[in-house]
């Protein structure tokens, strides 16, 4: 069997289609070294990773897909791809929600109001056109966050208080929501098959890493009030919710409609090959706690990084990378040893 990887980052599903004995095809921004595909393209320099934000192309991964989609039996979607408002939507068969289905999902404002229509416990969120309106949402609710329309990982979003509006630089329409003091979490599922709650782990807004699972002293309704929503969105594969807490009640901030962040340390909890449970729409059950952990580049410095069970996302040897740009991902069971391992990386230890 052949399958396509397509995303920002391909190799936590790759490396899981090659365990299956998949022939896999692998198209993405980032290529590290223990990045298992068969076949790969990607669109950044071996050796200088910076400027994401300018440097990431959807469109170019789209098109390097081309050459491998009638090759394959199956398509697996990670992030970054159908989640903008400009994204094109070919008709591939995809395992879980088709393109359009994606892109659909990802418009943050309609699909917060469709779950406030259905019921849903949400933020109050508008749609901010210019700047009249956003400070007559601001006035209103005093603290707010502003985030791109569409889009993924916290990129793009900013805390406000009324208080602190100097120097705003607002690229119009946006969305503005109330911000909800709380911890940020997540819940997972497979179909409409729950498989655990996470911790996200949030520095400056931007995703971080999780911890899964995480145990939530909540109501049993709110397990069953989550697989509705993915029923009423008609979700398939997987899928994730993220939600914040107020006053002890989760209100949905978004939905992500294709594989999350928390594949991989699910995938470790569970001893379950995600793959094959997302082809067989079946639920995995995660036991032990497993930490995730990106690590950001606090200096432009070249890193040459050695193999080890803890790391994942290795970039090339001698790669310069600059400040606040992603180095590796470190996989752990607590997070001592992960913040350890983290400063021994920027030490360059």
């Amino acid at each position: 069997m052949k399958a396509l990887v397509v995303g920002a980052c391909t190799r936590p599903v790759v490396n899981s289609l090659k365990k299956l004995n998949f022939e896999v095809y692998s198209v993405s921004h980032y290529n590290p070294v223990d990045l298992n595909a068969d076949h790969k393209k990607y669109t950044i320099n071996d050796k200088f990773h910076g400027h994401l934000a300018d440097k990431y192309s959807e469109k170019e991964l789209l098109n390097l897909s081309k050459e491998y989609v009638d090759l394959v039996d199956y398509i697996f979607v990670c992030s970054g791809i159908f989640e903008s408002k400009t994204s094109k939507t070919p008709n591939w068969d995809v395992v879980g929600n088709s393109p359009k289905r994606i892109k659909n999902i990802s418009d943050k404002y309609k699909t917060v109001k469709k779950l406030e229509n259905l019921g849903f416990n949400v933020p109050v969120t508008y749609l901010v056109n210019n700047k009249y309106q956003f400070e007559k949402c601001l006035s209103e609710l005093k603290s707010v966050v502003v985030k791109p329309i569409s889009g993924s990982g916290g990129i793009g979003v900013t805390n406000i208080d009324f208080q602190n509006t100097d120097n705003l630089d607002i690229n119009y329409p946006v969305l503005v929501q109330e911000r909800i003091k709380s911890e940020s979490y997540s819940a997972s599922f497979i179909g409409s098959n729950f498989l655990c709650f996470n911790k996200q782990l949030i520095n400056n807004n931007i995703y971080v890493g999780n911890i899964s699972p995480y145990v939530l002293n909540l109501k049993n309704e709110t397990i069953q009030e989550f697989e509705e929503v993915i029923a009423s969105l008609d979700l398939l594969g997987m899928n994730g919710i993220d939600f914040m807490l107020k006053d002890g009640i989760p209100y949905i901030i978004e939905v992500n409609p294709r594989i999350l962040g928390t594949y991989e340390t699910i995938e470790l909890s569970s001893r379950y090959n995600l793959s094959k449970a997302i082809l067989e729409n079946k639920p995995v059950k995660p036991k032990d706690c497993f930490f995730k952990k990106i690590v950001f580049s606090d200096k432009g410095s070249s890193y040459s990084i050695d193999k080890n069970p803890f790391l994942r996302d290795i970039p090339q040897k001698g790669t310069y990378i600059e400040e606040g740009e992603p180095v590796v991902t470190i996989i752990g069971r607590n997070m001592a040893d992960v913040r350890e391992m983290e400063c021994g990386i920027l030490r360059g230890v």
